[in-house]
């Protein structure tokens, strides 16, 4: 017997939020999350009775070949790296928490590297959105589909696609940011464990850093499309090549 909601960890509908002119964001049309390469049988058919028809996949190479999604039944698949470089992080540390706590512990330039790398993350994203224009795209496309999004703990490239999103349907800041510190309320049960085997070896701060979301980050995400690109219309209209007609039909689209 399948659930009416898939038990993938920190899923949740974009939509409910008031959006521009006190419009509502449309719920049942764009879904957030982790990567599906663990969902069972009865997520999937939860996930096919939402209407998913596009699974969008923001993670890096090495993410989605090591462990590639399942798909709901009649649903389309879509891969755009949001953050490129993270495929110049060696496989063994990329897909192993155990192999990073390792040697982030015993090497203080991986520990700094990381670190490092973690904190670029928000802003590399916004500079380089060629992943959010591809689902964008897909938005104004076709907006009977309904869209799963999702990186691999559904927070970061995801969270920065939510915030894109939430700005163009005219979300209030508060409402965007307090739907990206929601993934903080829903860490899967193993990285609790994980967040403890990296406090243990002394790299608690770096694993926390990369296992949680802080309204600093949200502030980058939010702020950084007007220090980069000079404007927000400017990022919407050469970052993410979005004209003014197309940001029109994405709100008819999205907006009730």
């Amino acid at each position: 017997m399948t659930t009416d909601w898939p038990n993938i960890s920190n899923f949740r509908d974009i939509g409910g939020h008031l959006g521009l002119d006190g419009r509502m964001v449309k719920t049942g049309l764009l879904f957030r999350g982790v990567a599906t390469s663990e969902a069972t049988d009865d997520d999937l058919a939860a996930l096919e009775k939402l209407g998913v028809r596009l699974v969008f996949d923001l993670r890096g190479d090495i993410e989605a070949t090591a462990n590639p999604d399942r798909l709901p039944a009649g649903a389309a698949y879509q891969h755009e790296s949001a953050l490129p470089q993270i495929d110049t992080i060696p496989r063994e540390l990329l897909t192993s928490w155990d192999n990073l706590i390792e040697s982030a512990s015993q090497s203080q330039e991986v520990l700094e590297q990381s670190m490092d790398f973690q904190f670029g993350v928000y802003t590399g994203m916004i500079r380089h959105p060629a992943a959010f224009a591809a689902l964008l795209a897909q938005l104004v496309a076709d907006p009977t589909l309904g869209v799963y999004i999702h990186c691999a703990a559904g927070k970061d490239r995801t969270g920065v696609a939510c915030i894109i999103i939430s700005r163009l349907l005219g979300m209030s800041r508060e409402d965007a940011m307090a739907d990206y510190l929601e993934s903080n309320n829903h860490m899967p049960p193993e990285i609790v464990a994980v967040r403890e085997r990296a406090r243990q070896r002394g790299v608690g701060e770096l694993i926390d850093l990369m296992t949680s979301t802080a309204k600093w980050q949200f502030d980058l995400a939010w702020d950084e499309p007007e220090r980069a690109w000079g404007s927000w219309d400017a990022f919407v209209r050469d970052g993410l090549g979005l004209s003014p007609a197309d940001v029109a039909r994405l709100r008819a689209n999205y907006l009730s």
